[in-house]
């Protein structure tokens, strides 16, 4: 009988052994041409981050980020875009990122200079600090409904970027989130934001179309709004304009408009 449990035991741990993957952190893998770094994000589960490791001179034109990749057997979930994943790779003009990606991290694709698009659907929900700082060629980017935290300087420096809409899930605009953005025209924010943060929208001079429907006038720092044009007409809720007037930060701008 002993015999017999020790060897039921034996074979319960090297079934163990060959059907999961807890014992793989990290491995390098190949996708469309590009090979990346995946890292396990919690230990004993299959969802990864990724990470480029193909020298940046090498990867041009459009890349598409993989949903799954296989790995010794196991099928692993990308679920995070890892930190300085793609940054400094300004030869990347278009990037598509799956369903499954719910963060991205901090730096993840600053000063890719040449990304013009980036394809992100839902359920993202965090983009990290400075993830998208410098990306000068960036013309539009849609926050999703799923998004729910913005990172300071996420989109710093992305002087090409034309409109911004903030989905009613989001209600932090942080410091320096869209500073140095010259090209932007548009704003909308819509009914729940709570705060925008120090300088998030510095020297933003071209905007022309500024709405803001929340009912309370977001806390807002003095430098906020320093070096938009302050005659540009903001619209807000009717019942609320005066609130806006005197508001700081909100008190910068002198032409407000009911909706």
């Amino acid at each position: 009988m002993r015999i017999k449990s020790i060897l039921a035991l034996a074979l319960v741990a090297l079934a163990m052994t060959n059907c999961s993957p807890l014992n793989i952190t990290s491995f390098n893998a190949t996708s469309n041409g590009v090979e990346y770094k995946y890292e396990v994000i919690v230990p004993l589960t299959n969802f990864v981050r990724v990470t480029a490791i193909t020298p940046a001179d090498q990867l041009t034109g459009e890349v598409v980020i993989p949903s799954t990749v296989n790995y010794d057997g196991t099928n692993y979930v990308v679920s995070q875009i890892g930190k300085s994943a793609f940054e400094g790779y300004s030869g990347i003009t278009e990037m598509t990122i799956p369903s499954t990606i719910s963060v991205i991290e901090e730096k993840a694709f600053r000063n890719c200079t040449a990304l013009r698009e980036i394809n992100t659907p839902q359920p993202l929900s965090t983009i990290g600090d400075y993830a998208f700082e410098g990306c000068s060629s960036l013309e539009n980017y849609s926050l999703q409904a799923s998004i729910s935290k913005l990172g300071e300087g996420c989109f710093r420096n992305c002087m090409s970027l034309t409109n911004v809409t903030f989905p009613t899930s989001l209600n932090n605009i942080p410091a320096k989130a869209f500073e140095g953005c010259t090209a932007l025209e548009e704003i909308y924010i819509d009914r729940n934001m709570l705060t925008i943060g120090s300088k998030a929208f510095f020297g933003c001079a071209t905007v022309t179309d500024f709405t803001c429907l929340t009912p309370t006038p977001p806390t807002a720092n003095s430098d906020t709004f320093e070096g938009m044009d302050a005659n540009l007409p903001v619209t807000v809720p009717m019942a609320n304009i005066e609130q806006y007037r005197t508001a700081i930060g909100w008190s910068y701008f002198a032409n407000y408009q009911g909706q």
